[in-house]
């Protein structure tokens, strides 16, 4: 799969959590915002899209802790799985982000200054995690949080410049990668010989790619790991953005 390794998991039903934050719509992107304040979350969800799994929930988490969180649609609706067979043209469809990404980027970056943010950190799920490490080499991000990163298998797919975009990040990084995500994004990876100690590596080894936002809670050791994944990305926030 070009995106996510086997045995990860897949899309989670999650139509019964009520949202907290409302729709805008600049130009014909749509924008989640939950939140508000001059520290600004910019979330980037996973190939499932705008409404999938615990993307908004655990955006609502996020501005609860004194966030404003920005999500934009940039699928416009659309949506995919990894075992699509069209699923290669999706994601050079939505593919080099300074010719695809970029507008959407500044269409939602000045919605956020315009209610007030001034500095931005990222999140990044599967998909999201090139957008992450994109927007990291920008001077307005102060902080990049990668789940379960799927960049290392997205660049190759699109314009194979992983390393040289590594290169350019400039603010600090935290990776909460699967047991099952790409070495890359592991110790000793890629990205922990370019970055070094910009990048903080966490491993869940009991975790499968996609669990942050997709696994299911009922399930004791899945609850244990989200927590610790947000409870981390939150101390990560706290520390870097100011």
């Amino acid at each position: 799969m070009v995106c996510c390794p086997e045995g990860s998991y897949g899309f989670l039903e999650n139509s019964e959590y009520t949202c907290k934050g409302t729709v805008e719509k600049v130009d014909d992107l749509e924008i989640y915002v939950v939140g508000s304040g001059e520290k600004c979350v910019f979330w980037n969800y996973d190939i499932f899209g705008f409404t999938a799994g615990r993307t908004r929930q655990i955006c609502d988490l996020l501005a609860s802790k004194g966030y404003m969180v920005v999500l934009p649609d940039y699928y416009r609706g659309g949506s995919i799985t990894p075992t699509d067979p069209g699923l290669m043209d999706w994601i050079k469809k939505y593919g080099p982000f300074d010719t695809v990404l970029l507008p959407d980027v500044e269409r939602t970056l000045t919605l956020a200054k315009d209610r007030g943010a001034k500095v931005f950190g990222s999140v990044g799920t599967c998909w999201g995690s090139y957008a992450v490490i994109n927007l990291s080499c920008r001077p307005e991000f102060k902080a990049g949080v990668s789940c379960h990163p799927s960049h290392s298998k997205m660049f190759p797919a699109i314009d194979n410049k992983e390393e040289e975009t590594l290169r350019r990040v400039t603010c600090k990084q935290l990776f909460l990668s699967a047991g099952n995500d790409h070495e890359n994004c592991l110790p000793g990876g890629l990205a922990e010989k370019v970055l070094r100690d910009k990048v903080t590596i966490e491993v869940f080894p009991e975790m499968a790619h996609g669990w942050v936002t997709r696994a299911d809670m009922s399930d004791a050791k899945v609850e244990r790991d989200v927590n610790k994944a947000i409870t981390m990305m939150l101390q990560f926030f706290n520390d870097n953005l100011c």
